[in-house]
């Protein structure tokens, strides 16, 4: 873009947008309200009791947690509801949207709650870093031109805390970890299955599965993928399979997706991982898996080489790169005039008429000798960082950094410090599962995607639990009491943890 725009606007004279329009509460929103209310605050408890003291039932209600984190079966769906729905809106919120999983979520903590209610921390670990990212987010609000779309953004936020929440209660054992691990390779399965019937059947030139975006898809399985793998050469186990079939099954869904970045950095994390498996301690099935990953990576390669080719040079490759460059620029002009943000989820509406940072697409149509169509409704930008930048100011991404920094710390640490060698190989795959996201949220905002989010809050919910077992471990070396009152039997890590 040859100069920028001016971008200096009157704020308080463009609070009442003229397309704004008011929460009408008419019958289909009163049924949806009176469903939520009899599934969460009522239904959710009742099922927490139900669940007491039976682990069985326990673990099906969290494998379908889990499995409905990828929010629809044989296509796209919405298992859940939505009050003050925007469906056109181009934001990361588009209404109160409340997931059925979550329940779940609610349900299997308030049993943990219930069956050891001395055994839980104060707090899980990471979770008052969590609720910091979003009070500094929040003092945003004072910017937003649309209040109730800050408010959707923060109820999204927090209301995710339920599947944190629930996996954190849950996952007391480090055999409930690994079955965890188990459930996702049955997940990944399914969902490969789905992406070739909408790749072969359906004809979608870049698989989406059941998600709304193939980037998303591909970030999902890449973020899932490299703890399935790390298990998978770890110590032998028959369930081991399961994990390795899971991990083909993030191979064929990365591939299928043609996500450019999602296979850069999914080859970059495997060869990581197979390093370090090797580095650690080279064995006869180690080198028979790897051996058998790079047969079926060749394979799989020979028979998509053209498309994957073709994909590289398609001709919106250029175009796709200046236009996410062009919403950065307005990110940062949105940040200079607005250090606290622009407001939570208001992007997507300053970036259009008839505020100023439209400008900043115009002119990029103008350059490019591209007719201006005023009422085209322009995309949200691409880059996490640039939208929490723009959204939710300076105090926002320093907060949102120390949270994936967290993350990462203790992740690395864990692999490097814990005896147990299964919860070593779980946070050196979390760990870099979460780099490589970390690293894409350059380019694709992923971690603001629903189902995105539901992974990624499970996976910090076993992170705070490994966590809390090497304090525990570390009170006991130090003959010093645990911050937690008591230490119940079945939440001490066994001898051998592959036994579940």
């Amino acid at each position: 873009m040859k100069d920028n725009p001016q971008t200096h606007f009157p704020w308080h004279e463009i609070c009442q947008h003229p397309h704004r329009r008011k929460f009408v509460v008419d019958g289909k929103e009163l049924l949806k309200a009176l469903i939520i209310f009899a599934v969460f605050p009522i239904g959710a408890p009742l099922l927490g009791i139900l669940l007491k003291n039976r682990p069985r039932l326990q673990d099906l209600v969290f494998g379908l947690m889990c499995f409905m984190t990828i929010n629809g079966f044989l296509g796209a769906g919405n298992w859940g509801l939505t009050l003050d729905s925007h469906e056109f809106y181009r934001g990361h919120a588009r209404g109160y949207h409340f997931y059925f999983n979550h329940a779940a979520g609610i349900a299997l903590f308030i049993a943990a709650m219930l069956e050891r209610p001395l055994t839980l921390p104060r707090r899980p670990p990471g979770l008052l870093l969590y609720l910091l990212y979003c009070a500094v987010s929040s003092i945003s609000i004072v910017n937003a031109v649309r209040p109730d779309f800050h408010w959707m953004a923060m109820h999204k936020m927090l209301f995710v805390l339920c599947i944190f929440l629930g996996a954190y209660g849950y996952l007391r054992t480090p055999g409930r970890i690994l079955f965890f691990f188990r459930v996702m390779a049955v997940v990944l399965c399914w969902q490969a299955l789905v992406v070739l019937k909408t790749r072969y059947l359906d004809g979608q030139y870049q698989a989406r599965g059941t998600f709304e975006h193939q980037n998303a898809l591909a970030m999902y399985a890449n973020l899932i993928s490299m703890t399935l793998l790390a298990l998978a050469l770890g110590p032998d186990h028959p369930r081991n399979k399961w994990l390795f079939a899971g991990f083909l099954a993030s191979c064929l869904i990365i591939v299928a997706a043609l996500s450019r970045a999602s296979m850069a950095i999914f080859g970059v994390g495997v060869v990581c991982i197979l390093m370090v498996s090797l580095l650690q301690r080279p064995s006869a099935q180690r080198l028979i898996l790897i051996g058998g990953f790079v047969a079926a990576a060749f394979l799989g390669g020979l028979l998509s080489i053209d498309t994957i080719v073709s994909r590289f040079h398609d001709d919106g490759n250029t175009a796709s790169a200046e236009y996410r460059a062009v919403l950065n620029q307005a990110a940062l002009a949105m940040l200079r005039d607005n250090p606290l943000g622009v407001g939570w989820n208001n992007f997507a509406e300053v970036i259009n008429e008839p505020y100023p940072y439209s400008e900043f697409v115009w002119q990029w149509l103008r350059d490019r000798n591209h007719t201006v169509n005023t009422d085209r409704v322009n995309s949200c930008v691409e880059s996490h960082y640039f939208l929490i930048l723009a959204e939710n100011g300076w105090l926002g991404l320093v907060a949102f950094l120390c949270l994936i920094l967290w993350t990462l710390f203790r992740n690395v640490r864990a692999a490097l410090t814990l005896h147990d060698t299964t919860l070593r190989l779980v946070s050196l795959g979390i760990a870099m599962g979460c780099l490589l996201n970390y690293a894409q949220s350059h380019l694709e905002r992923v971690l603001t995607q629903p189902r995105n989010l539901m992974l990624w809050m499970i996976l910090l919910a076993v992170t705070a639990r490994i966590e809390q077992i090497r304090r525990d471990q570390r009170s006991v070396k130090d003959n010093r009491p645990s911050r937690r009152r008591h230490t119940h039997p079945e939440e001490m890590p066994a001898e051998d943890p592959l036994i579940v």
